[in-house]
């Protein structure tokens, strides 16, 4: 369970934060394809699988700026902390794969048109779910005095209600630490805190931190583990999501995770694509112990939907 926590860290990362208007770009109409709060169960809502052929998929009309003085794109391929949102109380709305259910044929590499790369995820599936991603205040939690110098908080395993617990500064999203919404039942502090993103982001950019700890409580049991994050920000290109199409950066996450003392072993990659202004609009994990580039099985299928 810890040990996937982490890369789900972009999860609370809406695309609709508070103030912020969603900048999806030169958005197209019907396009065709070539675990977190359920709002409701869109199966049997004329969705398809994509290895039975996507149906077409309507998305927005293009993306019109602000005229209030909130956060306008100016796609330069660099993504700015004051091009990231964060505000406590946004929220956004995803399809996700059901739990258990593992996605195969994902095109992770994308295709190059024009000389754009472009990862298609618009087609809608039969084991997708809509779930409700919620940023948080830290305030008046029964962990608030243990993280002082936290930002936010935010569901960040559903089928366990557990929080991430984040720091969002002019340089860097860190995570801090995971904790339950029951008190004291976990409380997995990480050592240091894990980089999750470093602004500016741009194609080129890449961090490695070795043998992060995380040490406290899981399900009031004590563990200990360590693990190794390696992450660049490694593509650009355009995501067509359910929602619209968005220009993006790719961020490239692997993990390298062990318990000391024992055989326990896992590695991940996780792909997640970031707009301006936006945040996160679609994520792609690969399936555990599976680190190639180009996976095509994915444990996580997450994409911005209306």
């Amino acid at each position: 369970m810890s040990s996937r926590l982490p890369l789900l860290a972009l999860c609370l990362l809406p695309a609709c934060a508070a103030g912020t208007d969603v900048p999806p770009v030169d958005a197209a109409r019907d396009v065709s394809a070539p675990r977190d709060a359920v709002v409701a169960d869109v199966s049997d809502a004329g969705s398809a699988t994509d290895d039975a052929g996507a149906e077409d998929v309507v998305l927005t009309d293009a993306f019109t700026p602000p005229t209030d003085g909130g956060c306008r794109p100016n796609n330069d391929g660099i993504i700015t902390r004051a091009e990231f949102p964060g505000a406590v109380g946004a929220s956004a709305l995803y399809l996700v794969n059901r739990d258990g259910v593992t996605v195969d044929g994902v095109n992770t590499a994308g295709v190059v048109t024009e000389g754009v790369r472009r990862w298609d995820y618009s087609a809608r599936r039969m084991d997708d779910q809509p779930v409700l991603d919620e940023v948080l205040s830290p305030q008046g939690r029964w962990w608030s005095g243990q993280y002082a110098d936290a930002t936010f908080a935010s569901v960040i395993d559903r089928t366990s209600n557990l929080l991430g617990v984040y720091r969002l500064s002019a340089t860097a999203l860190e995570l801090l630490g995971t904790v339950s919404t029951t008190a004291n039942q976990t409380n997995l502090r990480f050592t240091p805190p894990v980089q999750i993103l470093r602004f500016p982001l741009r194609v080129g950019d890449r961090w490695q931190q070795v043998d992060v700890q995380g040490s406290g409580t899981v399900n009031f049991a004590p563990l200990v583990n360590l693990t190794t994050y390696s992450t660049s920000v490694d593509a650009q290109g355009e995501v067509w999501t359910p929602a619209a199409r968005f220009p993006v950066l790719r961020v490239n996450t692997t993990l390298d995770q062990r318990i000391p003392l024992t055989v326990f072993r896992r590695t991940l990659r996780t792909y997640a694509f970031i707009t301006e202004c936006g945040g996160l609009v679609a994520r792609v994990a690969s399936a555990e112990n599976d680190t190639a580039e180009n996976f095509t099985r994915a444990s996580e299928y997450r994409r911005l939907n209306l």
